[in-house]
C-alpha cells in the first residue's frame, strides 16, 4: 500500500525556500509511489495541530509557481522546538493516523534536531517512515568547517544565502550612488544587515566592490571584541574618520549580532536573539555614537565624533532581506530546487535519517554535487564565519571570500553610470559658503 508523505517548513523563511518544497513535490509525484502529499500548516506545528494541508488537490499552476514564491506563507512556518516526550508522541501518533511514510523537514540546524528525534522515536515505535532534512538558511550557518581546498565540509552554502548575498551586494552598490549623491549633509550611511552572530551577510557587501574602491567598512561579528561594547565602538569610529579624511564620505555595513553594548534583546523558543524585535539595533547605537549624542553641550546639541561636517545616518532593511523575489540568485533557486529533489530521493530509495547537502567541487570553475550527511551531524551545529577570511585591518574580508562567494549571487550585478569628474576651469576668485565660515 502507498503511503502518504509530509513536508513541513521551520524557522526564517529565504526567497528561494519554496523552490526546494517545489523540489521534494515534483519528485515524489513523478514516482508514482506516494498517494497523497501533505503540507504543514506552519511547520511541525501543523503535525501537532493535526492540520494538513493537502498538496496533491492543488491546481497544476499552482504548485508551478511555487518556485516564483518568496517566503513561507504557502504553507507557513515556526519557531517551535520540541521539548517533551509528549510531543514527539503525538507527531508519530498523527503520522500513524495518516499513514505518513515520509517526512521532510525544510530548516537549519535546530530543524534538523527536531527530524532527527523524530526519525529516532520512529524506529523506536516501529513505524514505518522515512526522515529526510532540507538545507534553508540566510545566515549559512549550517555544516562544516572551512577546509583547505577552499570549500566547506558538511555543506557548502546553504540554500537562501546566495539570494540575500545578492540583495546585500545590490543594496550596497545602491547605498554608494545615494552616499556620493548627499555626502555633504550626510557623509556617513550606516545599514544593519541579518545574520545573528555570522558574518557571512554582512560580508557579502564586499561583493559589490571587489576591486575595493568605495569608501566601504565591513564590520563582522566575529571581527572585533565579543565583550566590549565601548571599545568596538572607539574603534569603529577611528575607521569612519579614516576614511572621512580620505573620501570625504563612508559606508558601513555591519552584522546585527556585532557587540555595541546592551541591545534589549528577545529570543525565540530555541534560545536565538531575535535582533528585528530588540529595544536597540546595531546601527542606531553606532550613528548615536558617531553623532555624539551621549555628549550633549548644555544647549541640548550633540558633539559629533565626525571629522567632517554632517551626520551619520543608518538604515536597517529588516526582514525584506530574505524574501524578496526581486533579488533572487538563479543560482540560489536551481540549488534549492536540488536539495529537495535529492531529499525525496533518498528518501524514496528507503534511507532515512539525512539531510541532503550541496557539495562545492574544488577547482576554478563553479560546480556542485549533491549528497547527504547524517540529521545527528548537522542537529543543533552551528559554524562561523572562517577567521582566515576576515581581513587584517578587521573591517573587511579577504579575496579568498570573494572568490567562494561570487559565484552563489548568480551573475552580475547592475552596472551604474560613472562620469569622469571633469571640471571647467575655474575663474572666479575662491570661495567659501557663507554657512562654511567660521
Amino acid at each position: 500500500m502507498k503511503k502518504n508523505a509530509v513536508i513541513a517548513q521551520s524557522g526564517g523563511p529565504t526567497s528561494v525556500i519554496n523552490s526546494s518544497l517545489k523540489g521534494v513535490i515534483d519528485t515524489l509525484t513523478s514516482s508514482e509511489r506516494v498517494d497523497r502529499i501533505y503540507g504543514a500548516k506552519m511547520g511541525i506545528l501543523g503535525v501537532l495541530n493535526e492540520e494538513l494541508v493537502d498538496i496533491s488537490s492543488q491546481r497544476e499552476e499552482q504548485i508551478a509557481l511555487l518556485d516564483r514564491t518568496p517566503s513561507a506563507g504557502v504553507i507557513g512556518s515556526c519557531r517551535y522546538k520540541i521539548r517533551s516526550e509528549e510531543d514527539l508522541a503525538r507527531i508519530v501518533e498523527v503520522f500513524k493516523e495518516h499513514n505518513v511514510g515520509y517526512f521532510f523537514y525544510i530548516g537549519g540546524n535546530d530543524s534538523m534536531d527536531t527530524a532527527d528525534k523524530v526519525n529516532d522515536l520512529a524506529k523506536e515505535k516501529g513505524l514505518d517512515l522515512r526522515c529526510a532534512g532540507i538545507p534553508k538558511t540566510i545566515d549559512n550557518d549550517l555544516g562544516g568547517n572551512l577546509q583547505p581546498d577552499g570549500t566547506f565540509s558538511i555543506c557548502d552554502h546553504d540554500p537562501g544565502y546566495g539570494s540575500v548575498a545578492r540583495n546585500t551586494a545590490i543594496n550596497v552598490l545602491e547605498a554608494n550612488e545615494e552616499n556620493k549623491a548627499s555626502y555633504t549633509s550626510d557623509p556617513v550611511l550606516v545599514i544593519g544587515v541579518m545574520g545573528r552572530k555570522i558574518g557571512f551577510i554582512p560580508a557579502a557587501a564586499r561583493l559589490a566592490d571587489p576591486e575595493r574602491k568605495m569608501p566601504l567598512l565591513i564590520i563582522l561579528p566575529e571581527a572585533l571584541s565579543k565583550d566590549n561594547g565601548r571599545e568596538n565602538l572607539e574603534f569603529i569610529a577611528e575607521e569612519v574618520n579614516r576614511r572621512l579624511k580620505d573620501y570625504g564620505r563612508c559606508i558601513v555595513i555591519i552584522g546585527e549580532g556585532v557587540q555595541v553594548g546592551d541591545l534589549g534583546i528577545l529570543r525565540d523558543s530555541f534560545g536565538h536573539e531575535q535582533f528585528s524585535a530588540s529595544e536597540r539595533t546595531v546601527e542606531q547605537v553606532l550613528i548615536n555614537y558617531l553623532n555624539g549624542v551621549d555628549r550633549k553641550d548644555s544647549k541640548g546639541r550633540a558633539q559629533s565624533r565626525l571629522i567632517v561636517k554632517g551626520i551619520a545616518r543608518a538604515e536597517r532593511p529588516g526582514t525584506r532581506q530574505r524574501r524578496e523575489s526581486a533579488y533572487v540568485s538563479e543560482v540560489d533557486r536551481k540549488e534549492a530546487y536540488e536539495v529537495g529533489v535529492w531529499a525525496a530521493k533518498f528518501a524514496l530509495n528507503g534511507e532515512s535519517g539525512f539531510m541532503s547537502t550541496t557539495v562545492r567541487i574544488p577547482g576554478n570553475t563553479y560546480r556542485v554535487k549533491y549528497d547527504k550527511v547524517p540529521l545527528s551531524i548537522v542537529a543543533n551545529s552551528e559554524r562561523g564565519f572562517p577567521k582566515e577570511w576576515i581581513a587584517p585591518n578587521k573591517v573587511d574580508v579577504t579575496d579568498a571570500f570573494v572568490d567562494w562567494a561570487m559565484p552563489l549571487i548568480g551573475g552580475p550585478l547592475p552596472e551604474f553610470a560613472e562620469f569622469k569628474e571633469t571640471l571647467a576651469p575655474k575663474l572666479c576668485e575662491g570661495y567659501t559658503p557663507a554657512a562654511y565660515r567660521e
